[in-house]
């Protein structure tokens, strides 16, 4: 009997951007007091913020900062490969080339290594 086979390995990568400092002050419709709050308000109105359309609504300090939290490039600080990994020995069929979703491989049967 031929079979195919394969090693599978899975990670979990931990990113993050830049710190950026904002100040609630220049956010005129925040209401709150709190650092959780003044999270949340953020959190809601980000996308609208940096990805909306017309005049940018606060100064060029405060509208960059919010680009910079929301695009800013990502680097990893921590990554599971650095401790354990997660994976499986597969058996199954290779796939076309344009099946990337499961890296080209039908599995059929498989043991969690």
């Amino acid at each position: 009997m031929k079979s195919h086979f394969r090693k599978t390995e899975y990670y979990t990568s931990h990113n993050a951007n830049t710190p950026v400092e904002l100040d609630s002050e220049k956010f005129p419709d925040f209401k709150g007091e709190t650092e959780e709050e003044f999270l949340q308000y953020v959190y809601d109105n980000l996308d609208g913020w940096v990805d909306g359309e017309g005049e940018p609504l606060f100064d060029e300090e405060t509208q960059d900062a919010l680009y910079e939290l929301q695009h800013g490039s990502m680097e990893e600080y921590w990554g599971s490969y650095q401790n354990y990994f997660e994976g499986e020995l597969q058996v199954g069929e290779p796939t076309p080339k344009d099946n990337y979703k499961n890296g080209n491989f039908k599995t059929i049967d498989s043991i969690s290594i």
